[in-house]
């Protein structure tokens, strides 16, 4: 009620002095088409002031009319109402019908769109909007540094902040407006260069902007003019909020009690990305609006508090058993780069060759399991600091364990954040995968504190600049600190297939999209910024070469630390470096929606040598008869890369087909003695044969290395599933690979298969039973070879054969019980039995989520009872996963019915909310059980999974 009496009587002020001539006249408040019933925001495109040389450009915000929603009783983010409509209605339509009346020319947008805007003296228009191109903030005043102190209470959940934050002025305002989302504003003062208060004495001026906007405006009752342009001003605000349950903003975890697990604690840690810091505290919410931080802390005495930088100062409080953390200046940085994290936790410790103090926080009892992380830290922070030949500038890094936790982890500067499962690992328990994914996530996060943080994308238009660089680097310091894992292998059938797989439908988008408002940026956390951007820079590192390609990321960082970049910046430095017209290069492959397929078909010359032709089209999922005459047309610069043997063959395709001759000579001199386009795998595109070209690769497959191997069975059941080929080809194409021993070859043989299967999920009971026979005669031989237990004397230390096998005879193990072979199903009953009454070595640590769900495929509702009770015991995170996962595995509907439910119960984590709702629908019996589950219940899972990243990953099953 209070906070509802300050809106209105903060309203009824604007109303009374909305007659006076604003000091502000050039502010613009901008609409398409403005009426004061109906306004719609739109703006002049702007450059946007950075911390850098770019703090010269201007962005014009030009502020459209809200007023309707203001004077109709506008929503808060809290729920509270701003004003009722009680001045006379005939004084606001005289107000902002200028709106309509004072129009102006048109001005030209990015992209060429054009827009008309108006001029409006009104001062409820003033500051409350935001530019309607992006929904960028008015740069009248921006932000040079924020002191922030919150107070967070882990018992009510409810925290009390007080935030002062530096302003530049750079244009003449009488408001200043700023992001919040979910607060509770008390008061709001600012005070000039010369320490004078130019906000009513008498009481906050707080506005709350539209709620899709997220924004709060302080109006000054002494506007900033052009005298005050260039100086610095002070906003100092007072406000709460609450530690949530969403996993976003400032949050709380729940874990059990060190010394009393039936006792609940929690902890409190932010995730920030991309737009919730607004969630947390008052703050110009956009990544090129750069500014230092100086945190500050009051939490139990009893409780660690982290944040990026090392601590300053702690003050304890005996009397109310607190202590007040400050912690050191951040360098200037973006608002989701900030982090803090306060709860109960172990440490343990190692410093860089280069004197970097690097910490892993792990919950209480288990610092050890923090070990390899550490030492991947450690290796990954000098990796890097070499690679872009920069050294990491800030004084330490911690990595904290959490949880519960939306993502994978986060990269906020000199403190990270993980889902424990991601940075916990225990020998003999954690499975081989998952111990690599651990240190693969860590090393794509420590790659964002140079490509991401030091450097930060202008826009969330050019997220993939931050994912797409830091997956491929992250796989590359992978590379060098443990090369027995063989990555880039492995990278073909995680991040490429993954790209491949979402690029080729037609509702995919250009890895480069643009981006109107914040609300849309979750949309493109996906395979495309991630995979898709990976796979372009690797194939662009392939095309300029590696040393090339390495300087030209050390120009672009060196150029552009602690400020903004976007993919122009990029191309130019590397364009630099290389000598070559990159942006030229690649425009197709980040602005344009798809790849191509390239046709490859011989006929026999005069001379009686091959005559190849290399046609390329877009690739579709739905196959090529679905192809619209637009997108026919389009055409990529292909790098097509057959090997030196192959002189005749260009190296690049620019249009829409090549022909080239191939002689028996060159034939016999290549590697494999066949001609193969995309050698390496480096290129983002499929390949389809004719029967020619086709017979003689089957021949030289033998000969060919590791990933082109790979990449013939990728793109062999990719052209089947789509109609580009058949698929009786690709499965025909296996017999050349029964005696192949390479796990990736063999990973990408199961995806393959199992994409078959899938695609005839309710064809009849034969064919279903026919092709799991075909799966498990593939798969059943390599588990007689390879065993289900690890030869100790063979499989040890750091040998790149042993790890191999490890994860071989994990993937066989569990492809064979997937496809329901029956030795291996009863051996896996066998072990089940063993490892429920007691004998925890019955099932190795890698095979426990295929044996788990083999029991409950081939059992019902008493293994389903077991894998609770299993998950109720599990000591990790990890392990609960594992259950999870297993949970969906039933044939029984019934029993996928209870699976599900269980899910909703308050036993499963918000953040694991798709492991049984995944497995189901990835089941021949699950999939019309889940998404009719899906639709019935829809309004609960929003509730429960609405918050954070979960519900992408459950909205995509």
């Amino acid at each position: 009620a209070d906070h509802r009496r300050t809106m209105q009587a903060c309203a009824q002020r604007l109303n009374a002095s909305a007659t006076r001539p604003l000091a502000n006249t050039a502010r613009a408040t901008a609409t398409a088409h403005a009426t004061h019933a109906a306004p719609v925001r739109a703006s002049a495109s702007r450059s946007v002031p950075s911390r850098s040389a770019k703090n010269s450009r201007n962005r014009n915000a030009l502020n459209s009319a809200s007023n309707d929603k203001l004077n109709a009783g506008m929503t808060t983010s809290t729920g509270s109402p701003v004003a009722s409509k009680t001045s006379a209605d005939a004084e606001d339509s005289v107000l902002c019908r200028s709106v309509e009346e004072k129009r102006t020319p048109l001005i030209n947008l990015e992209g060429g769109r054009q827009i008309s805007y108006v001029r409006c003296s009104c001062s409820k228009c003033q500051g409350l909007v935001m530019c309607g191109d992006k929904q960028l903030l008015p740069t009248a005043v921006t932000p040079s540094h924020y002191d922030l102190h919150l107070t967070p209470n882990l018992v009510t959940f409810a925290y009390d902040g007080l935030m002062t934050v530096k302003l530049t002025v750079h244009e003449p305002t009488d408001a200043i407006t700023f992001h919040a989302r979910d607060l509770t504003i008390a008061s709001g003062i600012v005070l000039d260069a010369d320490g004078v208060e130019r906000t009513n004495p008498g009481g906050p001026d707080v506005l709350y902007g539209d709620e899709g906007q997220e924004t709060a405006t302080v109006a000054l009752a002494v506007p900033f003019t052009e005298k005050d342009v260039g100086s610095t001003v002070t906003l100092t605000v007072k406000f709460t909020g609450e530690l949530n349950d969403k996993l976003a903003g400032f949050y709380r975890s729940a874990y059990p009690a060190p010394e009393n697990p039936e006792e609940t604690r929690y902890l409190a840690v932010t995730q920030f990305e991309p737009t919730d810091a607004r969630r947390c505290f008052p703050c110009w919410d956009e990544p090129s609006l750069k500014a230092t931080f100086q945190m500050t802390l009051t939490v139990p005495e009893n409780r660690v508090a982290l944040s990026n930088m090392p601590e300053a100062t702690v003050v304890k409080d005996a009397a109310a058993k607190t202590k007040t953390v400050t912690f050191e200046t951040t360098p200037v940085m973006s608002t989701y780069l900030l982090a803090f994290c306060v709860g109960e936790f172990d440490v343990i410790e190692d410093t860089t060759k280069e004197g970097v103090t690097v910490r892993c926080w792990t919950p209480v009892g288990k610092k050890e399991q923090g070990k390899f992380a550490l030492d991947t830290a450690v290796g990954s922070l000098s990796f890097f600091g070499e690679y872009f030949d920069s050294a990491y500038p800030l004084p330490k890094m911690d990595m904290v364990a959490v949880p519960d936790f939306s993502a994978g982890a986060m990269e906020n500067w000199g403190l990270v954040v993980y889902r424990a499962s991601l940075m916990l690992y225990e020998e003999g328990k954690t499975p081989v995968n998952a111990k690599q994914r651990i240190g693969y996530v860590v090393g794509h996060e420590l790659a964002h504190q140079w490509f991401g943080n030091l450097v930060t994308m202008e826009w969330w238009s050019q997220l993939w600049l931050n994912e797409g660089f830091a997956t491929w680097v992250g796989w590359r310091a992978m590379d060098h600190l443990y090369p027995e894992w063989r990555v880039w292998s492995q990278f073909l059938v995680n991040e490429q297939s993954m790209g491949l797989g979402l690029d080729s439908l037609r509702s995919s988008h250009p890895v480069e999209v643009p981006i109107a408002a914040a609300s849309q940026v979750t949309e493109i956390f996906d395979a495309i910024s991630y995979s898709k951007g990976s796979c372009v820079i690797r194939m662009l590192e392939a095309h300029l070469g590696e040393a090339t390609f390495r300087e030209g990321m050390r120009l672009y960082v060196r150029r552009h630390q602690y400020a903004n970049a976007g993919t122009t910046d990029l191309w130019q430095a590397l364009s630099e470096a290389s000598g070559e017209d990159v942006a030229g290069l690649m425009s197709c492959w980040t602005a344009q929606t798809g790849y191509p397929i390239l046709n490859v078909s011989s006929s026999t010359g005069e001379d009686g040598e091959s005559v190849v032709t290399v046609a390329q089209r877009r690739y579709l999922a739905s196959g090529p008869d679905s192809l619209t005459d637009e997108e026919n047309a389009v055409v990529w610069k292909v790098p097509l890369r057959a090997g030196e043997a192959f002189a005749d063959v260009p190296g690049l395709l620019e249009d829409d087909a090549a022909v080239f001759a191939v002689s028996q000579a060159q034939r016999d001199q290549s590697q494999s003695g066949a001609l193969k386009l995309n050698l390496g795998q480096s290129g983002f595109y499929r390949v389809a044969y004719d029967e020619s070209e086709r017979v003689k690769l089957i021949s030289a497959i033998p000969k060919m290395d590791e990933v082109d191997r790979v990449g013939i069975v990728s793109d062999a059941f990719a052209c089947g599933a789509s109609g580009y080929a058949t698929s009786t080809d690709a499965l025909e194409l296996l017999d050349a690979y029964r005696g192949d021993s390479s796990y990736v070859v063999w990973s990408e043989i199961a995806s393959g298969v199992g994409g078959v299967v899938s695609a005839f999920f309710e064809q009849p009971e034969n064919v279903s039973v026919a092709l799991s026979s075909f799966g498990a005669d593939l798969f059943a031989p390599l588990v007689d070879k390879l065993g289900w237990e690890a030869d100790e004397t063979k499989e040890s230390g750091a040998d790149a054969s042993a790890y191999q096998t490890q994860l071989l005879r994990q993937l066989a193990v569990s492809r064979a019980l997937a496809f329901e072979d029956p030795r291996a199903v009863a051996e896996a009953r066998k072990r089940f039995d063993k490892y429920v009454a007691g004998d925890v070595k019955a099932v190795p640590a890698d095979l426990k989520g295929a044996v788990f769900a083999s029991a409950l495929r081939q059992g019902g509702m008493p293994e389903f009872e077991l894998l609770k009770k299993l998950y109720k015991d599990a000591d990790s995170s990890l392990e609960e996963s594992l259950v999870l996962g297993a949970m969906g595995a039933s044939k029984d509907p019934a029993v996928i019915k209870s699976a599900l439910d269980f899910n909703m119960s308050d036993a499963v984590r918000k953040q694991d909310g798709a492991a049984i709702v995944g497995s189901a629908a990835g089941s021949r019996a699950g999939k019309r059980v889940v998404w009719d589950w899906v639709r019935e219940n829809w309004d609960a899972v929003e509730r429960k999974f609405g918050g954070g990243g979960v519900r992408r990953g459950l909205t995509r099953i």
